[in-house]
């Protein structure tokens, strides 16, 4: 991708200028060093650590209504096992994010990991429901280091020019996580018991360490001297945060993974309890909404090479704003629909979003490649931060059902849909 310039250099006014930090060099990786980075094994672990979030939260999923039976605790008390982790992953990236680009990738991804592993096993042990949250929490603080660092990885091995393409394709698998994920958790559940669940967390851990410590090189670009101190990362985020485009696509993120995180905290108990699933009966259903998401990041993928991003992200914002519109309508009118109410509406809402977030995070991290950790963490903060928020909020006012799953998820992403038509975000063009 380019930014249009005009005669003299400067950034055409139609379109997010380019930030460029001060460089020694484009990159650390040797020539055969950059060949197996661009390898698949490396951009499969690459959508792997982007998916420390699912993963955590959707395999867990399951097992919530018997835990809340065996820890004694109410349903809002271990839906905040979600939401904690949430927080405490968004905003663990804030550290992750700038220190990556400082002291390199490496380093910060290792020990976010180590303190990942460490999360799971205290939750593994846990005999209360304070013992699993504060487990839960050090989770996400150690989790949060996945997508911080590896949106930044995409951009220091592909650059610029093939980002944007990279991320779709990372968009379409990584999916595959939250639709695989609650049918497995559910396997494990009912064959072993939510126990078993933490384990497997435990081990993807140690697995995901191992496979970035032996399988990649340090790919952080070489900053020039003066650009790493505590004035250089004022200016970085300062430089950031002055950008209409990138807060516009910030916002639109955070309220379209909203709506998501409404369906995915109150899912397990409307579609288990008030519908009558069983654990693996719910995985499947919520594989369902996931095979939504790929969908929609397929198309994404086919439209980034024809369209600008602001296109895309009002299309998809659009399709889940009248998708969720519907589940609203048909959930408040018609028992007769039962599960596949709240099924079919959000599946299409779910390729909304699918369709959103590759081009919504390519419009967003492609003008700051030289801080990318700093960029990708920043939008992960602010995405879960608002995503978070919300549901807090709405899970404290409105009593979890299916009309309250419906409202809160078509509240959320109509929003992110007017956003888009009031901030007018403004693409990179390449």
């Amino acid at each position: 991708m380019r930014c249009p310039v005009n005669s003299n250099g400067a950034s055409s006014p139609y379109h997010a200028p380019l930030y460029h930090a001060p460089m020694l060099s484009a990159g650390t990786l040797t020539s055969r060093e950059r060949r197996r980075a661009e390898s698949l094994p490396v951009a499969a672990l690459l959508v792997a650590l982007s998916a420390m979030a699912p993963l955590t939260v959707d395999m867990f999923l399951p097992s919530l209504p018997t835990m809340a039976e065996e820890f004694a605790a109410s349903e809002s008390t271990l839906q905040l096992a979600v939401t904690l982790f949430i927080i405490s992953f968004a905003g663990s990236q804030l550290v992750y994010g700038p220190a990556s680009d400082r002291i390199g990738r490496r380093p910060a991804l290792l020990a976010g990991l180590t303190l990942f592993v460490v999360g799971s096993l205290l939750a593994l042990s846990a005999r209360s429901v304070e013992v699993l949250l504060a487990g839960r929490v050090v989770q996400g603080l150690g989790g949060g280091a996945g997508p911080a660092v590896a949106q930044a990885i995409v951009l220091d091995i592909y650059g610029r020019q093939r980002a944007a393409r990279v991320l779709s394709y990372m968009a379409i698998a990584l999916p595959l996580a939250p639709a695989v994920a609650p049918i497995f958790g559910g396997f494990l559940h009912d064959a072993f018991g939510w126990h078993s669940v933490f384990i497997t967390l435990t081990a993807i851990g140690v697995l995901l360490a191992l496979a970035y410590g032996l399988g990649l090189p340090e790919t952080r670009p070489k900053r020039a001297p003066g650009t790493s101190g505590i004035g250089g990362l004022m200016r970085d985020y300062r430089t950031i945060l002055s950008s209409r485009t990138y807060l516009a696509y910030a916002a639109v993120m955070g309220l379209m993974f909203g709506g998501q995180l409404v369906f995915i905290s109150s899912s397990s108990f409307v579609l288990q309890e008030e519908f009558g699933l069983s654990a693996q009966w719910f995985g499947l259903s919520f594989g369902l909404v996931a095979l939504g998401i790929m969908l929609g990041a397929t198309i994404s993928s086919r439209l980034v090479v024809r369209l600008p991003s602001h296109r895309i992200v009002l299309l998809g914002t659009g399709i889940s704003a009248g998708a969720s519109a519907l589940m609203l309508a048909w959930v408040a009118t018609s028992e007769a629909g039962g599960v596949w109410s709240v099924l079919v509406p959000m599946f299409a809402t779910a390729m909304g979003l699918g369709l959103t977030r590759p081009a919504a995070v390519a419009g967003a991290l492609v003008p700051f490649p030289q801080i990318a950790g700093l960029a990708s963490a920043l939008l992960g903060f602010s995405q879960m931060l608002i995503a978070s928020t919300y549901n807090i909020v709405y899970g404290a006012l409105v009593p979890v059902g299916a009309d309250a799953l419906a409202t809160g998820v078509a509240c959320s992403v109509g929003a992110a849909f007017l956003a888009v038509l009031v901030l007018r975000p403004r693409p990179v063009e390449g």
